[in-house]
């Protein structure tokens, strides 16, 4: 992607020597050690401060400066990659709405062929594209990694909700705390939360599940076809009298 590190450079990068810093020396070193830093994130500050605490590395600017840097820049990468999987997922889309269901079927079944991965990677960036575009998952709020965010669009609205309610829905968020969060609050069939009410009813989106379920039910209703063919073509091999 233009505008992005090659892997070269980013290695390079986080090999950079840090210019000397030269600080007086002053009774409180570690209050220095953070001015030296200049006007840095305060939450990064705050986290050095937590991860570091106990341990000498707070007393030196140069540490400091090089951790604030190489998190500014994995931060950028981060989003990069971001943007990267939202962007083929809108894409992806586009074509799903411009294809018809025989066409559509056929480039699923041939998508490793066309594409650098498969149907079902190709199925999960285009739901985590639904669910940004839809505002159901806001971008700022999205992860980096696709897998950690498609498991945010598998959420119900009401894990959903209680996954906001407990801080979950951020950008840093892990699989891992995802995954915990569905297996504690398993939705219950025939409740309120399985069936929404008309007015909290995103009509798009549940209008572009139907489209996709009933491309689904076609291709399923297509490859019975052939299965009760081959059964017929088997029978008949096996009623023909032996030789």
């Amino acid at each position: 992607m233009s505008g992005k590190r090659s892997r070269s450079a980013l290695k390079n990068f986080l090999l950079e020597e840090e210019p000397e810093i030269i600080t007086p020396a002053v009774p409180d070193q570690r209050a220095r050690s953070m001015q030296a830093v200049g006007a840095a994130d305060g939450e990064a500050i705050e986290a050095i401060r937590d991860v570091f605490a106990g341990t000498g590395l707070l007393d030196d600017p140069d540490k400091v400066s090089r951790i604030l840097r190489v998190r500014s820049e994995i931060q950028k990468e981060w989003g990069d990659v971001r943007d990267s999987f939202l962007a083929i997922g809108r894409a992806l889309l586009s074509l799903e709405y411009s294809l018809t269901r025989t066409e559509w079927q056929r480039l699923r079944q041939g998508s490793e062929k066309l594409f650098p991965f498969s149907d079902a990677t190709a199925t999960q960036l285009r739901q985590i594209a639904r669910a940004v575009d839809s505002g159901r998952l806001p971008r700022e709020e999205c992860p980096g990694s696709y897998g950690t965010a498609y498991q945010i669009t598998l959420l119900s609205d009401n894990q959903l909700k209680v996954a906001r309610d407990r801080g979950l829905i951020r950008p840093d968020v892990t699989r891992r705390e995802i995954m915990t969060l569905r297996r504690e609050l398993v939705p219950e069939a025939g409740k309120a939360d399985a069936l929404p009410p008309r007015g909290r009813v995103n009509e798009v989106e549940l209008r572009a599940e139907r489209r996709r379920l009933a491309r689904r039910q076609d291709a399923l209703a297509e490859e019975m076809r052939e299965v009760e063919s081959r059964l017929r073509q088997i029978d008949a091999i096996l009623e023909r009298p032996a030789p």
